[in-house]
């Protein structure tokens, strides 16, 4: 059975097939493949949330679907904000320090910064589609959007190493607590 997040994908680039007639696809199918490429990440998102944080084992689904419930878009956003850049944000850099790790800043790994700007950048083009009609988005812009988001996706699931699936996991419980840690 196909993921969610596969679903999402194959509805995103079904729309930006021609139909039969020929000419240029309608705004309304380029900015719905936009929005569902989105949502493609999010779910995957929730996916991987659930699976590290509550489990894969039988008779689990349930209680991740619980959990993911509490997942915002903005919460997701402001976690990602902070493994974007070359480092990670000082607010979050021991959270994400890898075990034995020296002081001082944090690199975010390849996978995670490369998800954290394709998911922004989707999370903005999805408001631009959603909401703002003035903006031209166009049916390549729209492809684009869809190959970086799934060649994201293979490089979340590729990071396999003990720091990678360290650094997830913990990303993930920031993704959970809205990306802010207590500091007192």
């Amino acid at each position: 059975m196909a993921t969610y997040d596969a679903e999402l994908f194959d509805v995103a680039s079904r729309l930006l097939r021609r139909p039969k007639e020929r000419g240029r696809l309608s705004r309304a199918r380029i900015r719905r493949s936009v929005s569902t490429a989105y949502y493609a990440l999010f779910h995957f998102l929730l996916d991987e949330i659930g699976r590290l944080l509550i489990g894969t084992r039988s008779g689990l689904l349930e209680r991740r679907r619980i959990l993911v419930r509490t997942i915002t878009h903005k919460g997701v956003k402001s976690t990602l904000e902070k493994v974007r850049g070359n480092a990670v944000d000082r607010s979050v850099e021991d959270f994400l320090r890898p075990l034995g790790g020296a002081a001082g800043a944090v690199q975010p790994p390849a996978f995670a910064k490369g998800f954290a700007n394709a998911f922004i950048d989707a999370q903005d083009k999805r408001h631009e589609a959603d909401y703002d009609l003035n903006e031209v988005l166009s049916e390549a812009d729209a492809r684009l959007l869809v190959q970086r988001a799934k060649r994201c996706i293979e490089a979340w699931r590729a990071a396999t190493g003990d720091v990678d699936r360290d650094f997830k996991h913990a990303l993930c419980v920031l993704m959970l607590l809205k990306g802010q840690l207590r500091t007192e």
